[in-house]
């Protein structure tokens, strides 16, 4: 048996990573408390102090049960930010460990956010509720200009809290010798504080505290946020490390060097792969280390008609369009295979899609196997890189590979959880009058070795295959250029496919979100926000469409793509996708890229927070101007500070950067704020969440890319921030599956690139061509904050819903 290629569930106790660095280099400890900040907290603890940072969760168990040994080992403590309140133990963990510390074996601690109000708890101060929460807010704090803020006399911060130390009220007493009571001088001084009002009445909330004996320091604020000044968080960061290492100096706490090998505790046993994954490479053996392709140029021809002309009616097909430039489609071979897979039952279907000679499907195959979330991602490493492309035409993105989507449910499956949390409960949901019950698998993927790859700028179309018998002259290839040189466009929808689509669409039966419960929904959302539990909501609705199904057999397996064509149509979009996967049907028109990454080093994310209807009054400078607001730029923020943190995850220090944040595009019906995020990876020193990444035999970027999938799934826009604590309240506000709604579509391919759009602004269907009834079913929501209105959120749903759900609607009513 292979071995397997790594597991990584970061709620396993006393999982702890470390970056091979110089031995002399100095040691930080991170404590991370589940957030979805802390991997840019980390890097810019890396990046600004030059020490090697190590990462704990505060659930886990200090190494060998020995605190203090294992502490001796490091310079200082970093405690991070993340949801919760510090009077829930849970929510802190091993934080409160480090105040509990004797003189003899303390040491330098900085908490963040979370960790200062640990910190500010422990020494008598209270936390409360703000009247307000302030979630990826940007506000200038003043500071005493002495200790760590020496010579900074104010700064832009970006804050991410709905609790507050309260150093005025409730503060505790002591009695003077004359027996009269008077107030206790804090132990934790104010270093910096943000002036603000709540309603009418002014409010000073401090930022920063040091204790005023022991090398104890915390920040509110997010020093690490995109928004927050970086220059003078760096300086106030140099500062507190220079006063850490000078305190550690004069207390003898120098010259204990790096930690040994046995204390670093392994993340599992090398086990081994299921038997199937051996099964899909035998299922793959016909395809090649090149692939060999053919090219003309034909502005005319539409990758709707060589889909068409390619894909017999009813077989498994997928035509993806990656950023708005190149159209991917899947051809049919011999070889063809596809796989399903289901997280809750963690069962992995596969399936042969053999052909005839005339074209013709003959019987399949079929297996399956019990395989676990995490075995699943191993077994799709493992195949990419044995079955790895080495060249094709590097002018076209995708050589050969899997097309395909992935479930938002999976992704929550993917989620590492606190221990005292139940994962499995987010998945099970009771079934809801007026939506549709059908859940699909929550992968889907086409095995693709014959391909078509259209330039959609130039109107370069590529053909191309990794099957050796298709590239021998008057072979596949060279059949399938003299075919297509000679197509006509057939790609429009006509107006006998027009009047089709009407006489079905006339007897839909629509389910929209019923509004007051959907109100009720933002208010429970709100709740959450005020307890701190996140920073905002990613709340979604679902609308079901029930249809009749066309009379004829081919009518019924036509009437999707008609669908699809015609979505296509009505809402042109970066990323749209027609797939048909067994029962599945999708047509997607989905304007926001989720992951890209090319086949050499880079990465790149473009969350999407932030809409406006076009209208004709709508311009897009009034839309920049609505968008400008704190709310909508809170909500993009709040993403763009999460996709950082999922990439430096992959990436590692020094490899993330911002493109553009907090822009405003046209996106066709909708004008949309967006931020572009780019990370490049370094084989040699790969960000914490890549730390596991088995030594593969392909050195291209595979790997990484479907590591970066498995841990940045679900979108980040599409949760809401922190991710696992926001994931597992909507799974209990919205009582529902999501289903391909709010997963991902696009392709993985041979060579080492990868390309996925978020699955919004599409339906999909898991019905039978040979049932009676279709339902269909469409998402639609948008990010709760503190600042939303209930009538604002509603509106926002409506609004992204009616981009799908105008499709849906006869043309003609007649």
């Amino acid at each position: 048996m292979a071995p397997l290629l790594g597991d990584w569930m970061a709620s396993d106790a006393g999982r702890l990573l470390k970056n091979d660095q110089d031995v002399h280099q100095k040691s930080l400890l991170y404590i991370d408390a589940y957030d979805s900040f802390s991997y840019n907290v980390v890097a810019m603890l890396e990046e600004v102090l030059g020490a090697r940072v190590t990462v704990m969760m505060i659930d886990a168990e200090w190494p060998d049960g020995n605190m203090l040994e294992f502490l001796q080992h490091y310079d200082a403590v970093v405690l991070g930010p993340g949801p919760g309140d510090p009077n829930v133990p849970e929510d802190v963990g091993v934080m409160s460990d480090l105040w509990k510390l004797s003189s003899a074996n303390i040491l330098p601690v900085l908490g963040i956010c979370l960790g200062f109000q640990s910190l500010c708890l422990h020494h008598g101060i209270p936390i409360e509720r703000l009247p307000e929460p302030l979630h990826g807010q940007v506000h200038r704090i003043s500071t005493a200009q002495r200790d760590i803020f020496a010579s900074i006399q104010d700064l832009e911060v970006t804050l991410y809290h709905s609790l507050y130390a309260n150093f005025v009220e409730d503060q505790p007493k002591s009695t003077s010798r004359g027996g009269a009571v008077a107030p206790m001088k804090p132990v934790l001084d104010i270093l910096a504080w943000l002036s603000v009002r709540f309603y009418s009445t002014a409010a000073r909330i401090p930022m920063a505290v040091r204790h005023r004996e022991k090398p104890f320091w915390g920040l509110q604020f997010h020093p690490e946020s995109c928004k927050s000044d970086r220059e003078a968080c760096s300086k106030l960061l140099r500062k507190w490390w220079e006063m850490a290492l000078s305190y550690n100096k004069r207390h003898g706490r120098e010259g204990y060097g790096s930690l040994s090998t046995d204390i670093i505790r392994p993340y599992s046993e090398a086990t081994s792969l299921p038997d199937i994954a051996f099964k899909m490479v035998n299922w793959s053996s016909s395809s090649l280390e090149h692939a060999a392709s053919q090219s003309f140029v034909n502005p005319q021809l539409d990758a709707e008609t060589i889909c068409e002309y390619l894909n017999a009616p009813g077989s498994p097909t997928i035509l993806f369009q990656s950023n708005g430039r190149y159209s991917v489609i899947s051809v049919p071979s011999s070889g063809s295979w596809r796989l399903e897979y289901y997280a809750q039952q963690q069962l992995l279907f596969m399936e042969t899609i053999p052909m005839l000679a005339d074209g013709s499907r003959a019987s399949s195959t079929k297996v399956e196997a019990i395989v676990s979330v995490s075995q699943f991602w191993d077994v799709l490493r493992y195949l990419m890189d044995l079955k790895k492309v080495e060249s094709g035409d590097t002018r076209v993105p995708f050589w050969a590979g899997f097309l395909g989507y992935f479930s938002y449910e999976l992704g929550l499956a993917c989620l590492a959880h606190p221990k005292h949390e139940n994962p499995g409960a987010q998945n099970v949901h009771p079934s809801q009058e007026g939506t549709a019950v059908e859940n699909p698998a929550d992968v889907s993927l086409l095995w693709t070795d014959r391909s078509i790859v259209i330039d959609n700028e130039s109107g370069r179309i590529t053909v191309q295959s990794t099957r050796s018998e298709d590239h021998i002259p008057a072979g596949w290839l060279d059949s399938t250029l003299q075919l297509l040189n000679g197509l006509p466009k057939t790609g429009d929808l006509s107006t006998t496919d027009a009047e089709f689509l009407d006489s079905i669409l006339r007897l839909a039966v629509v389910h929209f979100p019923d509004e007051d419960a959907y109100i009720h929904k933002i208010e429970a959302c709100k709740d959450k926000l005020r307890a701190g539990e996140s920073y905002e909501l990613c709340l979604t609705g679902e609308t079901s469409i029930t249809l009749p199904s066309p009379d004829t057999a081919i009518g019924r397996i036509q009437f999707p793509w008609k669908l699809y064509k015609r979505l296509r149509k009505y809402n042109p979009a970066a990323f749209s996708a027609f797939a048909r996967l067994g029962d599945v049907k999708i047509v997607s028109s989905s304007p926001e890229c989720f992951l890209n990454w090319d086949r050499q080093s880079t990465l790149e994310m473009k969350p999407m927070k932030g809409t406006v209807r076009k209208s004709c009054s709508m311009t897009l400078e009034k839309a920049r101007e609505i968008l400008g607001s704190t709310k909508e730029m809170a909500e993009n923020l709040m993403i763009a500070d999460l996709i950082r943190h999922d990439l430096y995850g992959i990436c590692g220090t020094n490899g993330v950067h911002v493109d553009k944040l907090l822009e405003v595009e046209d996106h066709g019906r909708v004008y949309q704020m967006i931020t572009h995020v780019k990370g490049h990876v370094n084989p040699r020193r790969p960000g914490y969440a890549a730390n596991d990444l088995p030594c593969l035999q392909s050195s291209n970027m595979s790997g990484y890319g479907i590591t970066a999938l498995q841990r940045c799934l679900p979108p980040g826009s599409m949760t809401g921030a922190p991710k696992e604590r926001s994931c597992m309240h909507l799974s209990s506000i919205e009582g529902r599956k999501r289903g391909i709604y709010s997963g991902v579509m696009g392709f993985l391919d041979l060579g080492g690139g990868g390309s996925f759009s978020v699955l919004i602004r599409t339906a999909f269907t898991s019905s039978s061509d040979n049932d009676n009834v279709q339902k269909w079913r469409i998402g639609a929501g948008g990010a709760v904050t503190i600042l939303s209105s209930a009538e604002g959120e509603w509106d926002e749903m409506l609004t992204k819903l009616r981009t799908v759900c105008g499709v849906f609607m006869p043309k003609n009513k007649t």
